[in-house]
Parts: C-alpha cells; structure tokens; sequence
C-alpha cells in the first residue's frame, strides 16, 4: 500500500515510517505541513493519507476538507493528540489518538479501513 504521511514532528513520522515500511510493508511518502500535504495528496495517487490534526500551514482537518472538495476519495485517517470534529470526521475514515503504540499502527490502519469498506 501507497500512504502519505502527514505529520510535522519528524520522530513521530520516522517511527511511523519504520513501522509501516518495515511491519506492514508499505511504501511510505512523507510530508510535513498542510499545505504539502494537499498538494502530495493530489499529484499522486495514494492508497492512504495518515494527516496529523495540526499542522503548520494548514490544518489536518482543512486539508482534509479542501481534498475532498477537490475530488480526492483516497481514505483518510486522521492522527491527533487533540479531539477531532464531527464534521471533519465524515470526511475521514477513521481516527487514531496520540499516544499509540507504534507496533500497532499497522493493525488500527487495517481495521479502519476494513471497516470502511464493509459500511461504505
């Protein structure tokens, strides 16, 4: 699988890549603000977006808004230390809150989005 990672703390997003490079066997892109964020999500096609809730530039929430705006159907699970919105939550897959262990990453991710596609 194909993830961007959205994420600006580069230690969260290095464990995160080992993890789901070396655990999961995905191929991980990694960026580290909102805006590049939006634009990775949209140059290239993606079989998931990982998008921190905040961000410099833009928040996950926003980015998230303004890809689906765009067209984009690319699941998205959004990380945050902090509560997401209901409304930004129906435009995610899912919600993965921080702290979580990164050896279960992988399973979370493949739990939300097997859930996504038995209710979507």
């Amino acid at each position: 699988m194909k993830i961007l990672l959205a994420e600006d703390d580069p230690n969260v997003s290095m464990i995160m890549q080992l993890c789901l490079e070396k655990m999961g066997g995905h191929q991980v892109v990694i960026v580290e603000d909102g805006e590049a964020a939006f634009n990775a999500g949209l140059a290239a096609p993606y079989d998931l977006i990982l998008l921190d809730g905040m961000m410099p530039k833009k928040p996950g929430a926003q980015v998230a808004k303004e890809l689906r705006a765009a067209g984009c159907q690319t699941p998205i699970i959004f990380l945050s230390a902090k509560s997401v919105e209901p409304e930004y939550l129906a435009l995610a897959s899912g919600y993965l809150p921080k702290p979580f262990e990164p050896t279960e990453i992988c399973q979370r991710i493949d739990e939300i989005l097997a859930k996504g596609k038995r209710t979507g």
